[in-house]
């Protein structure tokens, strides 16, 4: 990832936080203790039902932000709510940096909760990664004459190839923007939900990259020239004088970044409309295009292309199914409120 790319996402991120809380994207649980005869016939034309004496309130809207017009008066100067779960939380599980945290603790230690199927399905995988950089040589060979003999490819390929990088990123903000624009609340979670996949995706593919240092195809030609690329390893960082001679963008090839962003985006929108059949289809069927064209321009192998799928789609299920557990729990949780010159605590669970 580019910085320029990066700053772009990490602002694009802001933007849709920030719109999040208009947009009602989270919803923040808020109390407010009701006494005044006023208060509660504000609540009733808002379709609240107030509460008895001495009870407490919680009003499951952005009340405080931005209130409908029946609840200005209920709410008042002199009723403080606080919030509980709010995106820009650090303290709250449902908070969007604790959340991806949480996250990248997950999938690290996901390896050491594997039982039998999921060790069969990682030696299952193992066993075409290691058939893919058997025949890595012959598909690139295939691939390489690919834009020279369909024009159509030479033109659709790099463009296809930036909705791995840049034009995905730019998608993803501008779908974001475009369903807090019309409040669509679930449009709006998945967008944050897939900037998460592709960070955690991004962060485990810099890695690895960092670990296996593999030639890329275009740099294989005229360096090492050997097939499949030659893979150098981590202790090739301490030799400067091969560091100075060569571009970090030439040995760092396995996994591939772009194919792991967009099957990380794409699994998280096929997760949050699997109602819709045609949505998984687009996804999937997109990042896949993503993925071929990375062959096509010769920037990976199939084996880096492949691995590059299995980290995004892995990143982007868990981080949709950490948010659906988040969701559905009931945990206690404590909110203070405060009416006037009386305070307390509300707990709920």
């Amino acid at each position: 990832m580019y910085r320029a790319e990066l700053s772009v996402f990490i602002a694009g991120i802001f933007i849709l936080m920030l719109i999040s809380i208009g947009a009602e994207a989270q919803m923040p649980s808020f109390s407010m203790h009701v006494e005044d005869s006023a208060v509660k016939e504000s609540l009733i034309a808002a379709g609240i039902s107030p509460p008895g004496a001495g009870e407490s309130i919680v009003l499951n809207r952005h009340v405080f932000l931005s209130p409908e017009p029946p609840l200005k008066k209920a709410i008042g100067t002199s009723v403080k709510f606080s919030c509980n779960d709010s995106i820009f939380s650090f303290r709250s599980q449902k908070g969007y940096f604790p959340s991806l945290i949480q996250n990248f603790g997950e999938q690290a230690a996901s390896p050491f909760h594997f039982k039998a199927k999921e060790w069969l399905i990682a030696g299952a995988a193992a066993g075409i990664i290691a058939g893919l950089i058997l025949v890595d040589n012959d598909i690139d060979d295939w691939a390489s004459v690919q834009k020279d003999r369909h024009e159509w490819i030479n033109k659709a390929s790099p463009v296809i190839s930036s909705f791995g990088s840049t034009a995905g990123l730019f998608s993803l903000t501008g779908f974001g923007l475009v369903s807090a624009a019309f409040k669509n609340e679930k449009g709006l979670q998945t967008s944050l939900l897939a900037s998460q996949a592709y960070i955690t995706s991004g962060v485990w593919v810099q890695i690895i990259k960092h670990i296996t240092v593999r030639e890329r195809p275009m740099a294989t030609d005229n360096n090492s020239q050997k097939e499949g690329g030659h893979w150098y390893g981590p202790f090739v960082w301490f030799d400067q004088d091969f560091v100075s001679g060569k571009p970090g963008s030439t040995i760092n090839s396995f996994p591939s970044g772009h194919t792991a962003a967009a099957f990380s985006i794409a699994t998280v929108f096929a997760m949050q409309y699997k109602d819709k059949p045609a949505i998984p289809v687009i996804s999937y069927s997109a990042a896949t295009l993503v993925g071929i064209s990375r062959l096509t321009e010769r920037k990976h192998w199939a084996s880096d292309v492949f691995v590059g799928a299995m980290i995004g789609y892995l990143s982007g299920r868990q981080v949709v199914m950490h948010y659906n557990a988040i969701r559905s729990s009931n945990e206690p949780m404590v909110t203070f409120f405060q009416y006037g010159n009386q305070a307390g605590l509300l707990v709920t669970f």
